[in-house]
C-alpha cells in the first residue's frame, strides 16, 4: 500500500539544506563515516520522495540506530559527553529525516534540529559561527513554515521571507532578555577539551618547539589598551618561565619547600609577602591598563606584559610574576590587567631558589662551559659578562632562521659552535646555559612578542606565529633583568615582529601571506577581526559584573523588584508594538495576490482622472477606459479577460507565471491609457 506524504513537497528542500548545514560543523569534526552516513540518508531520502525506493521497514532502522550508536562508541571511546554526545544527536537528527511521513514527524525533526543548533555553540561561540547558527535557524523556519501549507497553495521560495520576519520579530525579546536576565554563572561546567588538540606555548620547550608555532597563523589572544599602545620592542607578553634543563628540554620547577601558598596568590585571603612587595615597589610606577580576551587553549597558563596585577577573577598570579587560568582555557577568555613597568624584582635568591637557577646536567656540553668559564676569569663583574656574551652573539656569525639545520647530540654545543642557525629558543635556551655556566642566575621565559595592530579596531591581534622566548639572569642589587640575545642577533625581530624581520632577511613566508596580504583582501581581514572582538566584547564578555555596572547607570541600586518589573514593562511593551503593527498590516495583508493586482491597477487610473476606480467592477472599469481612450480598448479587454478568468477559476491559487503575465498586460495597459 502507498504512503500518503502529508509534508508538501516544496518544504521538503528546506528540511534538506536544514539538515545538510546543521550536520556540517559536526562533520568537520568528527569522524569520517558520519559523512558516508549522511550522504546515504540523504540519498535514500531523494529516491524515496521520487517513489524509487520504500521507506525503510523497522529492522533496517533499528540496524542502522545500533550501528551509528556503536560507531560513536568506537569513535570517541563513550556515549556521554560534550564531543560523543553533539556527534549521536547530529546522527540521529539525520536519521530521522527517513522516516519522515506525516506533519508530525516533520515537527519532531524540526524541534531536534533546533536543539542540534544549540550544540553547535558549545565548541565555538565566534560572531562568524553565530551568523551560522543563524542561518541554521531560519532554515528550520523555514521548514516549519513550509509544512503548513499544502503543495497547491505556497511556493518554496515563500518560506524563506516568513521565516525572516518571525526571526526578526523575536530579536527584540532575545535583547531585552539578554541584557536584564541575570548572568547568572552555569550550574555544571561543560568541558570540550577531551580529545582536541592543546595549542599554544607548552609547558616545556626543546629546540625547534618555539619555532613550529611560526608555522600556525591562528590567534592566540586579542588585546584593547585604555589609551596608548606600548611600542613594539616593548610588547613582551610573559607566559611561561623554565628553570630545569634536562640537557635537551627546559620545563617548570620551583623549590621543593615552596608551597602553592607560597608561589601563587588568587586575591583571596591575606596577600603574601612577595605580593605586599611588588605593590609597594609599583607604586609610583607609570603602568598600562588593557584587556585580554584569549582564544581557546585548553591550556591554563594566560599571558601578559612584565609585572602584571590583575582583576582577580578566575585568575592566579605567580611568584615568578606570569598569569594562570583556575580553569583550562576551552572557550574565549576575558581579563583584564594591569602592568607596571619598570618595577625590578629584587626579592633575595634563597639557596635551594638559587640552586635551581643554577642547575645543569652532569655531562655535555664542554665547550660551552669552557667559554662561560673564560668569561668569568675575565669579568669579575655578573653585569659586565652578561654584556660580553651579548657582544659575542652579535659579532659571531649567528643567523636568525625558521628552518634551523639539526644540531646533533649535543643541543647547545651543536648550535653555538656548529650550526649557529637557529630560532628565539635556541638563542635562549644556549644563553641561560652560558649564563648558569658562569654562575650566574638565570632562566627561560616563554610567551609571544610584538603583535599586529588593526587600526579600525585600535587593539592588538597576537598571533601563534609570534611565540617567543627571551632570558632572565639575576644581578646583585637589581635582581632579575630581562635579556633577549635573539636582539642581539636580529634586532629588526624585536623592531619589525617575526613578519618584518623575514621580509628583511628573505626568508620564507609566513601562513597569511601571499594573497591573504593583498590590499583588498587584508582590508576585509581587519573588518572580520574587528567584528570577532566587538562580538567577543560587547556580547561574550557581558558577564554579571559588567550587566550590573550597565544596569547600575540606569536603575541606581539593582534590585530583583526593579529588575522583574523593567523586565515586564519592556515585554509588555514589544508585545503590545507587534500586535499594533500586526493589526494594523492586516487588511493589505489579507488581500488576495489579485485584489492587489486590481488596486494598482485602480489606483494608477485614479492619477489619470478616472473618479471612483476603486468601486468599480473589472467590466465598467473596460467601458470606463474605452470611452476615454480609445486605442486601449484592445489591452483592456486582454487584461479583463485574464483577470477574470484567473479570479473564476476553481480550487487551486494563480500560479506565479500567471500572476507576472497579468502584471504585464497591466503595465501595457497603463502605458496605453495617455
Amino acid at each position: 500500500m502507498a504512503r500518503l506524504y502529508q509534508v508538501p513537497s516544496h518544504a521538503r528542500p528546506w528540511l534538506t539544506a536544514a539538515i545538510l548545514a546543521i550536520s556540517l560543523p559536526q562533520l568537520l569534526r568528527g569522524p569520517f563515516w558520519q559523512v558516508l552516513l549522511l550522504l546515504a540518508i540523504l540519498l535514500w531520502r531523494a529516491l524515496m520522495d521520487r517513489q524509487r525506493a520504500p521507506l525503510p521497514g523497522r529492522w533496517i532502522r533499528v540496524l542502522l540506530l545500533l550501528g551509528t550508536v556503536g560507531g560513536i562508541y568506537l569513535s570517541f571511546g563513550r556515549l556521554i559527553g560534550p564531543e560523543a554526545g553533539t556527534a549521536l544527536i547530529t546522527s540521529l537528527f539525520a536519521l530521522k529525516y527517513l522516516e519522515l511521513v506525516g506533519r508530525r514527524d516533520a515537527y519532531v525533526l524540526i524541534i531536534i534540529g533546533y536543539f542540534v543548533c544549540a550544540t553547535i555553540l558549545l565548541f565555538q561561540q565566534g560572531f562568524f559561527v553565530f551568523l551560522y547558527v543563524c542561518l541554521c535557524l531560519l532554515l528550520l523556519t523555514a521548514s516549519l513554515v513550509g509544512i503548513h501549507y499544502n503543495d497547491s497553495q505556497a511556493r518554496s521560495r515563500q518560506h524563506l521571507g516568513k521565516a525572516a520576519v518571525l526571526l526578526l520579530q523575536a530579536v527584540p525579546l532575545a535583547v531585552v532578555l539578554f541584557v536584564l536576565v541575570p548572568r547568572l554563572p552555569p550550574l555544571w561546567n561543560v568541558h570540550t577539551d577531551q580529545g582536541q588538540a592543546r595549542t599554544g606555548m607548552s609547558d616545556t620547550m626543546a629546540p625547534g618547539q618555539v619555532s613550529n608555532l611560526a608555522e600556525s597563523s591562528a590567534i592566540a589572544f586579542r588585546v584593547q589598551f585604555d589609551g596608548e599602545v606600548p611600542p613594539y620592542r616593548q610588547r613582551y607578553w610573559r607566559g611561561l618561565t623554565y628553570s630545569w634543563f634536562d640537557g635537551r628540554t627546559w620545563s617548570q620547577a620551583r623549590p621543593d619547600d615552596w608551597g602553592d601558598e607560597l608561589t601563587f596568590y588568587s586575591g583571596r585571603g591575606t596577600p603574601p609577602l612577595w605580593y605586599r612587595d611588588l605593590l609597594r615597589r609599583a607604586a609610583d610606577r607609570p603602568y598600562w591598563d588593557y584587556q585580554v580576551i584569549m582564544a581557546p587553549s585548553q591550556r591554563r597558563w594566560l599571558y601578559a606584559l612584565n609585572t602584571p596585577v590583575p582583576e582577580f577573577d578566575g585568575l592566579v598570579l605567580a611568584r615568578d610574576r606570569h598569569l594562570v587560568a583556575t580553569e583550562p582555557v576551552t572557550g574565549n577568555f576575558r581579563y583584564r590587567v594591569r602592568s607596571y613597568t619598570g618595577v625590578p624584582m629584587t626579592e633575595p635568591l634563597a639557596p635551594d631558589q638559587r640552586a635551581l637557577m643554577l642547575s645543569l646536567p652532569e655531562q655535555g656540553f664542554p665547550r660551552a662551559r669552557e667559554l662561560a668559564s673564560q668569561w668569568r676569569r675575565q669579568y669579575r663583574d655578573d653585569s659586565a659578562l652578561v654584556s660580553a656574551a651579548l657582544h659575542w652573539f652579535r659579532d659571531e656569525p649567528f643567523h636568525y632562521t625558521l628552518s634551523p639545520p639539526a644540531v646533533g647530540p649535543d643541543v647547545v654545543d651543536g648550535f653555538l659552535f656548529n650550526t649557529r642557525r637557529g630560532f628565539c629558543e635556541h638563542y635562549a635556551s644556549s644563553f641561560v646555559v652560558l649564563m648558569r655556566a658562569a654562575g650566574i642566575p638565570s632562566r627561560v621565559v616563554g610567551g609571544y612578542q610584538g603583535g599586529e595592530a588593526n587600526p579600525m579596531g585600535r587593539h592588538l591581534l597576537i598571533r601563534q606565529y609570534d611565540a617567543h622566548a627571551w632570558a632572565e639572569v639575576w644581578l646583585p642589587g637589581r635582581g632579575w633583568v630581562e635579556v633577549d640575545p635573539t636582539a642581539a642577533v636580529a634586532p629588526e625581530r624585536v623592531e619589525l615582529g617575526l613578519r618584518g624581520s623575514l621580509s628583511q632577511a628573505g626568508e620564507v613566508r609566513l601562513p597569511g601571506d601571499g594573497i591573504g596580504r593583498l590590499p583588498v583582501l587584508f582590508q576585509l581581514r581587519q573588518w572580520a577581526d574587528l567584528l570577532e572582538f566587538r562580538w567577543q566584547s560587547w556580547v561574550l564578555g557581558y558577564d554579571l559584573e559588567r550587566q550590573n555596572q550597565w544596569l547600575s547607570r540606569w536603575l541606581g541600586a539593582v534590585t530583583p523588584w526593579r529588575l522583574a518589573l523593567l523586565l515586564l514593562t519592556l515585554a509588555a511593551l514589544l508585545v503590545l508594538a507587534t500586535a499594533l503593527i500586526m493589526f494594523r498590516g492586516r487588511g493589505p495583508r489579507s488581500a488576495t495576490p489579485l485584489t492587489r493586482e486590481y488596486r494598482r491597477l485602480a489606483r494608477g487610473l485614479s492619477k489619470r482622472g478616472v473618479r471612483g476606480a476603486e468601486r468599480l467592477s473589472a467590466a465598467q472599469l473596460c467601458e470606463r477606459i474605452a470611452r476615454r481612450w480609445p486605442a486601449a480598448e484592445a489591452a483592456a479587454l486582454s487584461w479583463r479577460e485574464t483577470f477574470e478568468r484567473l479570479a473564476y477559476q476553481q480550487d487551486t491559487s494563480p500560479s506565479i507565471g500567471a500572476l507576472r503575465a497579468l502584471r504585464r498586460q497591466r503595465r501595457r495597459l497603463m502605458k496605453a491609457c495617455r
